[in-house]
């Protein structure tokens, strides 16, 4: 992995702080599906968190600074002080693999609406389920609102096979905002007890999109032909060249 900050190699100190927000996007052929999506939520929480605007074309710029000509990364662009723009170029991440197993956990992350660092609680309860054999760990509310797992969001399939997202909190994921850019959906109030009413569920994030197997102890897997429908989607959407 290389970090650059505004264009350089990053220094140690630039580098410590867990205060920030950031975004997470896979490069292919010197594209990424969504970047817009990425360059927008990247100035909302710049404004949110340090009361400025961030240039959408700077933030290009040391995009291709940072790759380097490579056309294939896993690459993340990450604010922690006002002015300092840091990227991270890494190889690319596989797409996720599936039908996952997901067991519900008693947390919300705090700020969820954030892209933001420090995210320990999140990551720990992941590890904790997969100790149990779990593939991720679903997060809820006290009375089993469910919001989002540690890494995506979480879609359901209506009897109509329309998408449904859980209403927030919850990150406005990149591939989420693809999903409503390109097809109707409709947000609802979901509980562990409405799960089996859906005609199964599926996680999206930057990495890909994947079926999920079930829940806790409620099977969830989709249909085929309606995960095929997310596939044809992601297929149709182009790479935005950065």
């Amino acid at each position: 992995m290389r970090i650059e900050v505004n264009g350089r190699p990053a220094a140690p100190a630039e580098l410590v702080t867990t205060y920030g927000h950031f975004t997470a996007m896979q490069v292919r052929g010197a594209g990424v599906q969504g970047l817009p999506n990425h360059l927008e939520r990247l100035d909302a929480a710049n404004q949110e968190l340090f009361g400025e605007r961030l240039d959408p074309d700077r933030v290009r710029d040391l995009l291709r600074h940072a790759l380097a000509g490579d056309a294939d990364a896993a690459v993340r662009v990450i604010v922690r002080e006002p002015g300092k723009v840091a990227v991270s170029v890494a190889p690319p991440t596989p797409p996720m693999s599936g039908p996952l197993r997901l067991r519900s956990v008693p947390y919300l992350r705090p700020f969820a609406h954030l892209k933001h660092l420090g995210g320990f609680a999140q990551a720990e309860w992941a590890r904790r389920v997969r100790v149990d054999d779990y593939d991720d760990a679903l997060l809820t509310a006290g009375d089993g609102e469910i919001s989002e797992t540690s890494v995506a969001n979480i879609g359901f399939f209506a009897a109509d096979g329309a998408v449904v997202w859980p209403t927030p909190p919850w990150l406005h994921g990149t591939a989420m905002r693809l999903i409503e850019q390109h097809r109707p959906t409709t947000r609802q109030r979901i509980t562990l007890a409405d799960v089996d009413g859906f005609r199964g569920a599926f996680l999206a994030n930057s990495i890909g999109h994947t079926a999920v197997a079930s829940i806790d102890d409620i099977p969830c897997q989709p249909d085929p032909t309606l995960m095929a429908g997310l596939d044809a989607l992601f297929t149709s959407v182009p790479w935005d060249l950065i």
